[in-house]
């Protein structure tokens, strides 16, 4: 097998150290390292990679020397590549966009420029696809085993997976919940799926049963949450007659 192995790479080199300029100068595509070309000037013939990660794109005019995503210029099958050098967990390769190291993570993705990751996530309903480096629909198929991601603040809340209905009789879009041991911070649920934390206006508590910002002599148990001078300095003097 190694000699196989061996023997291989001795053809392919062979056969790359073949390369003759053409009469042009320019910059042309090497026939079977995706990633690597030839700078011809004036016959004289310079080997060239592109960073790892990209490959030449030999779509564009000679007088063009340009590297590109794989998923942009499409290789000959078969065609190798130089080395990976991976940066992290999170870049396979040197640039590029890669899938999140957990494969039940549908929705994230890095982006690597130069082996620095930058989280991306796609919008609602799609799935990051390494093939053609965007987020497509999720009920298209392009990614199995995905599990949502939930989203957690650092108290540990997350938005449970119900619906609100307003006093009006209307359902709430962004979703509201009491803060447990404190009277006037609440969680919002944006869209029902994206938790913040926010907080009453200062001489106001939420309202659990109404889902808003109410005075404290309305809620049970939240009657003495400010001291007297807070609610003197809030509250107009007729309202506190």
């Amino acid at each position: 097998m190694t000699r196989l192995v061996l023997l291989l790479f001795i053809g392919a080199a062979a056969a790359q150290s073949n390369f003759q300029c053409p009469p042009d100068d320019g910059y042309y595509a090497d026939n079977q390292q995706c990633d690597k070309y030839y700078d011809c000037y004036r016959g004289t013939m310079t080997e060239k990679l592109c960073p790892d990660g990209l490959v030449f794109d030999h779509t564009l005019s000679p007088a063009v020397e340009q590297c590109n995503y794989p998923f942009i210029v499409e290789c000959p099958e078969g065609s190798s590549f130089q080395t990976p050098k991976p940066s992290g967990i999170e870049c396979p390769r040197m640039n590029g966009y890669f899938e999140h190291e957990d494969p039940s993570n549908c929705g994230e993705y890095y982006e690597c420029t130069g082996g620095i990751p930058v989280l991306r996530t796609c919008a609602d309903g799609l799935v990051f696809d390494e093939l053609t480096g965007t987020c497509q629909w999720a009920h298209a198929g392009f990614r199995q085993g995905c599990v949502k991601k939930q989203e957690v603040l650092p108290d540990g809340f997350s938005c449970p997976n119900d619906t609100q209905i307003h006093t009006n009789g209307q359902q709430l879009d962004h979703s509201r919940y009491l803060k447990p041991n404190d009277c006037r911070f609440f969680y919002v649920c944006v869209d029902g799926k994206h938790p913040r934390e926010v907080g009453c206006p200062v001489g106001q508590v939420f309202n659990d049963l109404t889902l808003l910002c109410d005075a404290p002599e309305n809620v049970a148990g939240c009657e003495n949450y400010y001291p007297a001078d807070v609610i003197n300095a809030v509250r107009p003097a007729a309202q506190q007659q």
